[in-house]
């Protein structure tokens, strides 16, 4: 198999400069280089710049992926958002890692195939063997929007830096898990995006849920404007011009990390759970899915059961004042429209058949249609359909070809 490689980035919070283009562009002549993103793909040979370098330069977002297994996400934060302190407490493994460079938090994300086998192109972008492969493109702009709910306060992206760390191996039974926060259970697309670009199991995040209810309870207008009436005047109109003037990414997300700061959850939490009892309710969690999707497979089996038996309903009310017209035009698409019609001829048969049974005239059906078949024993396709249907009614012994058919 061909090697496979994809690099993308993305500046989220300001455009690069055209000085800071022409810089970027003498590392590679191929990418798609615009004042906001840069993607690129080899087949063969390899980007020979620096990521690290370009992300601490001029970059808030990176994502790279190998066919061979590797997949990788950098993200950005201002250290004034996202303290290194506070990332560190869950990038504890080697496949999450925080540091600090200059005035940012950098985040890198690892996952990478223990078992050495190359992915699947399609398979991991959703794509099928024609589909424009554009989507590639979107995993990062998708991910890239978690970091404004980090920037607000919002500890999810970071707890699932820490259960990939715990995914892969990298920890102890005994280590304790960081502070929980609440939302883990209902992920937005962002997050799940993440999670499953980094490969962290589904089962284990739902576990790790457990304890939270599905969704932190959003405060209501009242207890935002009590807050806000508290605010200085000249706090309110600097986050306005950030908004209007300055089009700055982060001015909500600072004004809801203050509201957080301000409003801490309550009642605190519990004690934190050690890694060897995450690890032990996985298993349950597991159960719990497989069980849930038996569930939805037998009702999406039992809506097309019923829908099934709903369109057949109509059809033998189409049918039922003039089944003569039926039997004719069973003989015009078998005789004159070849095999692309046989099916469709196929399933008025058994229309035919339903009536009978119905209106207690299943021999004289079964004998014009044995009569059908020997008319038309040389269309092999033909015949395959109608042993598959088994149209013969219950009450006749019914021969063709040598073999007895019974519905």
């Amino acid at each position: 198999m061909s090697e496979y490689q994809h690099y993308q980035f993305l500046a989220v919070d300001r455009p690069l400069t055209d000085a800071q283009v022409a810089e970027v562009r003498k590392l590679t002549s191929r990418a798609a280089l615009t004042r906001t993103t840069f993607v690129n793909s080899y087949q063969w040979g390899d980007f020979k710049g620096s990521c690290d370098r370009l992300m601490e330069k001029f970059y808030d977002a990176h994502l790279y992926f190998a066919n061979w297994g590797y997949r990788k996400v950098i993200l950005r934060w201002p250290a004034d958002q996202l303290p290194l302190h506070t990332a560190a407490r869950y990038c504890t493994g080697a496949s999450a890692d925080a540091r600090q460079h200059g005035k940012h938090v950098l985040i890198t994300l690892v996952s990478d195939d223990e078992n050495g086998q190359f992915d699947d192109f399609n398979d991991l972008f959703g794509l099928d063997d024609h589909a424009d492969t554009d989507r590639e493109e979107q995993w990062l702009p998708s991910i890239a929007e978690a970091r404004l709910d980090v920037a607000a306060g919002d500890m999810r992206l970071l707890y699932l830096a820490w259960l990939l760390c715990l995914n892969n191996n990298e920890l102890n039974d005994d280590d304790v898990e960081p502070p929980l926060p609440a939302g883990l259970a209902a992920l937005p697309d962002s997050l799940t995006d993440l999670a499953a670009f980094l490969r962290v199991d589904p089962d284990l995040i739902t576990a790790a849920s457990s304890p939270l209810p599905h969704a932190e309870p959003e405060p209501t207008r009242a207890v935002y404007e009590s807050w806000i009436s508290t605010l200085p005047q000249t706090d309110k109109d600097a986050t306005l011009v950030r908004l209007l003037h300055d089009e700055d990414h982060h001015a909500v997300a600072d004004l809801r990390r203050r509201f957080r700061l301000a409003h801490p959850d309550v009642p605190p939490r519990e004690p934190g759970r050690t890694v060897a009892q995450l690890r032990a309710a996985v298993p349950t969690a597991t159960a719990g899915r497989l069980a849930r999707e038996a569930r939805e497979e037998a009702e999406r089996e039992e809506a097309e059961r019923q829908r099934a038996h709903a369109a057949q309903q109509r059809r033998l009310t189409a049918i039922q004042d003039d089944p003569e017209a039926a039997w004719s035009r069973i003989t015009e698409m078998i005789a004159h429209q070849k095999g692309r019609n046989y099916p469709a001829a196929v399933r008025l048969l058994g229309d035919l058949s339903t009536l009978a049974g119905r209106e207690s005239t299943s021999e004289a059906f079964a004998e014009r249609y044995h009569a059908l078949r020997s008319r038309h024993a040389t269309k092999k396709a033909l015949q395959r359909l109608l042993d598959a249907a088994d149209l013969c009614a219950p009450s006749c012994a019914c021969t063709s070809r040598g073999n007895t058919s019974r519905s």
